[in-house]
């Protein structure tokens, strides 16, 4: 293989997780943090210690209480917030200019209002030829009950397939390690 010459490799991806919606607002009353909350926080601490860009997209909730970040999932002072105007996190101007000063991205996504701000974040970044990763388990959809909230999310994640990756939680930051006993 020696003077064979081989193409450039690409500059690798830097990694946005985007947080859409993490807040108490997205819970419905009394909701004990769910599966998708706990993949919600170990998905964060990974992109923690990945050392990842993080960016916090919230609506803005006319009820402080609900306002507040689901416990677990707070920003970090490091971490940009930024408040979406419309469906997407697109639809923030600070959110836009983010991603435009990244010379090459993947965006990560986790959150709640999956069939909202999940799917068109992700299908405006498609359309912008910039690659989208949606942690399948990680993103999570409110609604009256749980039959209507996995047929939105089924809905969305058949809708988003052609054009989005999907990964599970455990394919993005491994598996959680079992105690044993000894």
């Amino acid at each position: 293989m020696s003077g064979m010459w081989r193409g450039a490799q690409p500059a690798p991806r830097e990694r946005l997780l985007v947080c859409l919606d993490l807040q108490r607002g997205s819970l419905e009353a009394g909701e004990a943090p769910d599966r998708c909350v706990v993949n919600c926080r170990r998905v964060l601490a990974h992109a923690r210690e990945a050392d990842w860009r993080i960016v916090h997209v919230h609506t803005r909730l006319a009820d402080a209480a609900q306002a507040k970040p689901i416990p677990g999932l707070e920003p970090l002072l490091t971490e940009a917030v930024v408040y979406r105007a419309g469906g997407s996190a697109f639809s923030s101007r600070a959110f836009r200019m983010m991603v435009a000063g990244m010379a090459s991205c993947e965006l990560v996504i986790i959150g709640y209002s999956v069939a909202a701000s999940c799917l068109s974040t992700g299908l405006i970044a498609y359309d912008q030829d910039i690659a989208v990763t949606v942690v399948e388990d990680a993103i999570c959809s409110t609604s009256l009950d749980d039959e209507t909230r996995e047929a939105i999310k089924a809905l969305s994640s058949q809708m988003a397939k052609p054009f989005i990756a999907m990964k599970s939680a455990d394919n993005l930051v491994g598996a959680p390690r079992l105690l044993r006993a000894v």
